[in-house]
């Protein structure tokens, strides 16, 4: 496949499955093969305009295919490619993920659609590494205006997975960091992000992203497992899918 042009945008949003609406879509082909009125019935929340939008994305970017029969009326129906096929294992952890997340913090805040956007992943992702200043943070993202950062990391506490707190220093400084529901979340991000970069690969896009490559530091071969939070005080062992 041809090398395209560079973005400064992922193709498949900052998470590597583009939101909410993305992900459904996915999750729903799953069980086989869809029509456009089925997945409508299936996702009432989203428009039909948005849907196909989503639709169309998700065919640009090869993760699905769009197959049409000659009859009356016509039939158009929508399937995973082999791309597709490919995300099963993780699209199925990012909804069990989902739903400990909606336990763990109330039924406000929709995961998916909460993180949706290009900074946030990547300030959670970022303060892995420890607590970060703002100056720190506006260092890390260059991309990210001062008030996208304020209005991203205000978000961010509101959703539980991070907090203010001040620096012992001989000066304290206010710094941010992750709160426990956020460091649990590590192993999920992690996975999104090596996601992302194999699904970029994989349709030819280059992409600057606002990290480092760890890949190689991650377990993506699935010789190992990862311990995921499934409810309080449990925890369920999720092996990670083979992406290479």
């Amino acid at each position: 496949m041809p090398r395209q042009k560079k973005t400064t945008v992922c193709p498949l949003g900052g998470d590597g499955l583009g939101g909410k609406w993305k992900f459904g879509i996915l999750h729903q082909l799953l069980s086989g093969p869809k029509r456009f009125g089925e997945l409508q019935r299936l996702l009432p929340e989203v428009s039909r305009q948005m849907l196909t939008i989503q639709l169309r994305e998700l065919e640009q970017t090869g993760l699905l295919g769009r197959q049409a029969y000659v009859q009356v009326p016509p039939k158009v129906e929508y399937s995973l490619t082999e791309l597709g096929w490919s995300l099963e294992s993780l699209l199925c952890q990012m909804r069990t993920w989902e739903k400990w997340y909606s336990e763990q913090i109330g039924p406000q805040y929709d995961w998916l659609v909460s993180l949706g956007g290009r900074w946030k992943f990547w300030i959670w992702y970022h303060l892995f590494s420890g607590p970060k200043r703002f100056g720190e943070l506006q260092r890390l993202l260059p991309q990210a205006n001062r008030q996208t950062l304020t209005v991203q990391l205000r978000e961010l506490e509101q959703m539980g997975v991070l907090h203010r707190q001040t620096s012992a220093q001989t000066s304290p400084k206010i710094e941010y960091t992750l709160t426990e529901l956020g460091h649990q979340s590590e192993p999920m991000l992690r996975q999104m992000y090596v996601l992302g970069r194999w699904c970029c690969e994989q349709i030819g896009v280059e992409y600057d992203w606002p990290v480092g490559d760890e890949a190689q530091d991650l377990d993506v071969t699935g010789k190992e497992r990862e311990r995921f939070p499934t409810q309080a005080g449990q925890s369920q062992s999720v092996s990670h899918r083979t992406f290479r």
